[in-house]
């Protein structure tokens, strides 16, 4: 599947450059909550999370539709119709606590409406996105918020999040994206199926090569990538160091695949990487999941 990049926006800022430059230097962005959540039988803390500073203050809903809206004011809705065949806009949007969308369709409509009124494209919302399984000429919209008290508390219920002094975990934060799946895209995104020893044999990876963890931090998973990588190292080889997004960045909900193919990109487009031929992407959820994403053959006009 091939596709393109068109704006992202998170607690690095909103260019390429930017992205490239905080994860590659292992930038941190994230700060200690007020609010403490019981993180097992015998312990209260403070929990790590990372905040767009311009959002703080809001809820959940709120600070979802303000990024949506500043993604759809600054993709230039239509201009990107006028430059390229747009048939869907695809929504990766968040449920609430009882299943029901956060941002509701009227809205939806509504923004598009206001970006494109002559024409407004056909859109649909979902919160489970997979890339290799969309349409070509659809924009893609990803969008959500993990920081607030009641998310990470229910989240804390099924994953190890990170609190202050505590074990690796996962960091929460929010941000939102806009990619563009069609056959002229700048970017190829490779998928390899079974189980992950055989997705990296199939693969045919090198320890040196560059590798972007999007999943779920923890000691146990750790140890799990440990144990399917062991076999690729040769005597003198060092550790695979992952470019780790969720710790700087802080993980994205239902926006985080999104999000690192976003900083793929942004990795594949920086001069320093010019003779770098592909990146790894790794997730652990809610499977896991290795992407190859590779610069294209096809002439890039985005």
């Amino acid at each position: 599947m091939q596709f393109d990049t068109l704006y992202h926006v998170n607690a690095a800022g909103c260019y390429t450059e930017s992205f490239y430059t905080s994860v590659a230097n292992q930038m941190l962005y994230s700060k200690p909550s007020k609010a403490l959540i019981r993180c097992d039988i015998s312990l209260d803390a403070p929990y790590v999370f990372v905040e767009l500073t311009e959002l703080a203050g809001f809820d959940r809903q709120t600070r979802c539709l303000l990024i949506l809206s500043h993604i759809i004011e600054n993709i230039e809705l239509k201009k990107l119709c006028c430059s390229f065949r747009v048939n869907k806009v695809q929504f990766i949007l968040p449920h609430d606590s009882n299943g029901e969308p956060l941002i509701d369709d009227d809205t939806l409509s509504e923004l598009l409406t206001d970006a494109m009124p002559e024409q407004t494209p056909a859109f649909e919302q979902v919160s489970d996105w997979q890339l290799e399984a969309t349409d070509l000429d659809t924009l893609v919209v990803a969008v959500d918020s993990c920081n607030d008290f009641e998310y990470v508390s229910e989240q804390a219920k099924q994953h190890t999040v990170q609190v202050v002094n505590g074990p690796s975990g996962v960091i929460n934060g929010e941000g939102g994206y806009a990619l563009l799946v069609h056959r002229h895209g700048c970017l190829k995104a490779t998928t390899f199926d079974e189980s992950m020893p055989t997705q990296l044999q199939s693969a045919n990876i090198q320890v040196s090569d560059s590798f972007i963890f999007a999943g779920m931090q923890s000691y146990e998973w750790q140890k799990q990538w440990f144990s399917y990588t062991q076999k690729h190292y040769k005597n003198d080889d060092e550790l695979i160091e992952f470019a780790e997004l969720n710790t700087v960045i802080g993980y994205q909900g239902v926006a985080n695949q999104s999000a690192a193919f976003a900083l793929a990109g942004s990795y594949l487009h920086n001069p320093l990487m010019a003779d770098t031929e592909h990146v790894f992407v790794v997730f652990n959820q809610p499977n896991e999941q290795l992407f190859k994403i590779s610069r294209s053959e096809s002439e890039c006009h985005i």
